[in-house]
């Protein structure tokens, strides 16, 4: 037997953040994201504790360190602009946030081709071996959710511009914040395990 439960949400209003089901859909989506990251990091400790012999295999350099650091530098930098960005939208100052959002874009940007030089540096293909395999693997998923948030961080700047947001109507500044967050702060783990890891043990 189904029971069924009426909720009047007249009354909410229509873009209050907490309250509006794209909050919580951005809110599930992260945590759905992190844990397929934290899967896949996962399975590079499984895959090296599985691997006899050294981890890169013999003959395979671990990443070079230059670019993803400069990565690591760019990203989080781009989320303090997106911070500053909603301190503007939260006093209605329109101007701020349209150039704190432009300017996360631009960062993330330069994060990408960063990011573009350091894959291009890899002297691994993905079908070489279970290393090759889940470093392609873990660096193609987060290139996918940095160019996915610039997308989106790209048409949260032009209705910027266009002076959509106020302090009552900034759901999208909101959400895109959170996701914007997320892609910037995972690269941390990401940057320990594929980077670092590799030198330490």
């Amino acid at each position: 037997m189904k029971t069924w439960i009426d909720i009047d949400a007249s009354e909410l209003p229509r873009l209050a953040p907490r309250t509006h089901p794209l909050w919580w859909g951005i809110l599930s989506a992260v945590a759905i994201e992190a844990a397929v990251v934290a899967n896949l990091l996962a399975s590079y400790f499984y895959l090296m504790a599985q691997t006899e012999g050294p981890w890169p295999p013999a003959g395979t350099e671990a990443p070079p360190i230059l670019w993803p650091t400069v990565f690591l530098v760019l990203l989080p930098l781009s989320s303090v602009t997106m911070w500053w960005a909603g301190r503007g939208s939260d006093r209605g100052d329109k101007r701020q946030l349209a150039i704190g959002v432009t300017a996360s874009v631009g960062l993330a940007l330069l994060a990408l081709v960063a990011r573009s030089f350091q894959i291009a540096s890899f002297d691994v293909k993905w079908s070489d071996s279970a290393y090759g395999s889940i470093l392609w693997t873990i660096t193609g998923f987060h290139f996918t959710h940095v160019v996915s948030a610039i997308l989106g961080t790209a048409v949260v700047a032009v209705y910027a511009w266009r002076g959509y947001f106020n302090p009552a109507r900034q759901l999208g500044v909101i959400v895109d914040t959170l996701y914007w967050y997320f892609v910037a702060g995972i690269f941390v783990p990401i940057y320990l395990v594929l980077i670092l890891a590799p030198r330490i043990l």
